[in-house]
């Protein structure tokens, strides 16, 4: 009996960890400087008024889901990223831009 439950756990592990994986800052540096940077800046010091200043920390203590969503569905001048990055590559991005503080 436990031979099993320990099989299927493995299993479950197997199943569900394979898409479980952290953000890498390295993948999110080159997303955002294809598609952020010019607004936001290469350290996070924004050029136009109103938009977060990342090396201050602006927004960034919003959660990740919180972040996620105001990027995929853009803000202001900011257009939406939704189909454009994948959620992955949001969540490099996200994990890239809180590096600046």
């Amino acid at each position: 009996m436990k031979q099993r439950m320990f099989a299927l756990l493995l299993i479950i592990l197997c199943v569900f960890g394979a898409s479980a994986q952290a953000a890498d800052p390295m993948k999110g540096k080159a997303v955002y400087g294809v598609h952020c940077k010019n607004c936001h800046g290469q350290t996070g010091v924004s050029f136009f008024p109103g938009t977060p200043d990342f090396s201050k920390g602006e927004q960034l203590m919003k959660a990740d889901s919180a972040l996620m969503l105001t990027i995929q569905k853009g803000q202001g001048m900011m257009p939406a990223y939704k189909g454009v990055l994948t959620d992955s590559e949001i969540l490099d991005v996200i994990a890239h831009i809180r590096s600046f503080r």
